[in-house]
């Protein structure tokens, strides 16, 4: 495994304008979009050397040769644009208004619904992760997004996130087993709510760190700039992330973070503020989401619904710039 700055990523998660599910995107791949809308953000953010692609487990299992063509697709298309990549495998994270698909706990449960398969991942992971497990494109393999996305706290959730933990790490291993030459990681939820005390906090985050040869997480700062008191709170947990990260002695990514708004002056003062901590912190910075796209909390009303994020695009459906996004390049 390559010795690795991560404080120098600068990057973005990419979802394509296209679709509004990660299936759409994959399913029907449109390789010009992918270079066009990249490359509008090489243009705008010179800095911008990192990609998070958000990969789709459907779109595989139906045309499982497809999918890993797109993906290498995919993938040069990044290395054309001087980007590393960082693919995540699957997703966790769900909405009621505009789902991007993904995984349910009906998949993760034995006994939770038909849609259990005990290590349904491993063909995934051996066509996909194998046929690159030396790939120097890809910095990091992350392997969820949002796992443990509950709106009740671990300790109200029974045998639920012992059982998604067994599962994150026995896909940890496996990949680790073939082996790969990357990173391997997840990007777990944020943890707001999901337990009683700061204290607890700090230990469910680090019993997540054993699963993480790179600390990932999503920090985003939600309150107004004028909420001293929730800023002294973020503050704090990115305290609390960066002396992990030191203990441990392991690197820390943003693999999401920068709040969403439709008012642009309030996402501007957002993103100053939040990468202003990050950097101070030497954690590496992935703002969500580099461009306008038809999936959830990517785009104006007129695309489709809009939830409590708002709009976290960084550039326009026409492919400008979205007014004073070029704060960006300050960090």
């Amino acid at each position: 495994m390559e010795t690795f700055d991560f404080s120098s990523v600068r990057g973005f998660n990419y979802q394509p304008s296209a679709g509004s599910t990660s299936f759409e995107n994959w399913r029907y791949f449109r390789p010009e979009l992918f270079e066009l809308e990249l490359r509008r953000g090489k243009q705008y953010f010179p800095k911008f050397n990192t990609v998070r692609y958000w990969l789709s487990w459907d779109a595989f299992i139906r045309e499982p040769r497809n999918f890993a063509d797109h993906f290498e697709v995919a993938l040069k298309i990044a290395d054309s644009l001087g980007l590393r990549v960082m693919p995540c495998l699957f997703n966790r994270w769900h909405n009621e208004f505009n789902d991007n698909g993904g995984l349910y706990l009906d998949n993760i449960i034995p006994g939770y619904g038909w849609a259990y398969k005990p290590h349904f991942y491993k063909e995934y992971f051996d066509m996909i992760v194998g046929e690159h497990k030396n790939d120097k494109r890809i910095l990091v393999w992350d392997l969820c997004n949002e796992p443990f996305s509950y709106t009740r706290r671990l300790d109200q959730m029974g045998e639920i996130p012992d059982i998604e933990y067994a599962w994150l790490k026995e896909m940890y291993d496996y990949i680790k087993a073939m082996p790969v030459s990357q990173y391997v990681s997840f990007s777990p939820h944020p943890g707001t709510g999901l337990t009683a005390t700061f204290k607890e906090w700090e230990e469910w985050n680090e019993k997540m760190a054993a699963l993480m040869d790179v600390i990932v997480i999503h920090p985003y700062f939600t309150a107004d700039q004028s909420d001293s008191a929730a800023k002294a709170l973020y503050e704090k947990q990115l305290d609390s992330y960066a002396a992990l990260g030191a203990k441990l002695k392991k690197g820390i990514i943003a693999s999401e973070t920068c709040w969403g708004s439709l008012d642009d002056e309030w996402r501007i003062s957002n993103i100053r503020y939040t990468m202003t901590e990050l950097k101070k912190r030497k954690i590496g910075i992935m703002p969500h989401a580099l461009h306008h796209s038809l999936v959830a909390d990517l785009h104006l009303p007129e695309y489709g619904p809009v939830g409590g994020p708002g709009d976290l695009r960084f550039i326009n459906a026409d492919g400008t710039l979205r007014k004073g996004h070029e704060v960006y390049n300050e960090f």
